[in-house]
């Protein structure tokens, strides 16, 4: 019985280590247009990234990730999803983007940020960050305020988009 109570305290020991709270550089949802924050924000780093995505922690490791903040906003019926990406430098966050990018699907999103623009997922790189905003309803069909949420956010990034809108 002590051993089981010893196993379960350094289970939630972990667990609790592995997830920080830490909105980082995500604001709440109120300065992003009026959303609500669904939950608290969550922050990891490369050693923790493993328990928040089950596969696919090494290729971000790889590319020089620091840390990994996410955090849930909601509005009426609506929620999303924001994955903010920290990573080593610039070049980091290009590569990511580039590997996950749908070439087709690219459009101006602010300033003249390209982005990978989906109903449900937006991808885009600026500086040394790699930002995604998802819809959480995977029916949901392309509408302003997942655009409007990440346009708000890329905003308040600093550098240099990745890849810039023709002109």
């Amino acid at each position: 019985m002590r051993r089981i109570r010893i196993a379960a305290t350094c289970a939630l020991a972990l667990g609790l280590w592995a997830c920080s709270r830490g909105a980082g550089p995500l604001p709440s949802g109120a300065a992003l247009g009026g959303l609500a924050d669904i939950e608290q924000p969550e922050s990891y780093t490369p050693a923790t990234l493993y328990t928040y995505m089950d596969g696919g922690a090494d290729f971000y490791v790889n590319q020089g990730l620091s840390r990994l903040y996410v955090r849930r906003y909601g509005r009426g019926n609506e929620s999303f999803i924001l994955e903010l990406y920290e990573m080593k430098n610039a070049s980091g966050a290009s590569r990511v983007y580039q590997s996950g990018r749908r070439p087709n699907a690219e459009k101006e999103l602010s300033s003249g940020c390209l982005a990978s623009v989906t109903p449900t997922e937006i991808q885009v790189a600026r500086g040394s960050y790699y930002l995604v905003g998802r819809n959480e309803d995977p029916m949901a069909s392309q509408g302003d305020a997942l655009i409007g949420v990440c346009r708000n956010m890329l905003n308040r990034l600093p550098g240099p988009c990745a890849f810039a809108a023709k002109k």
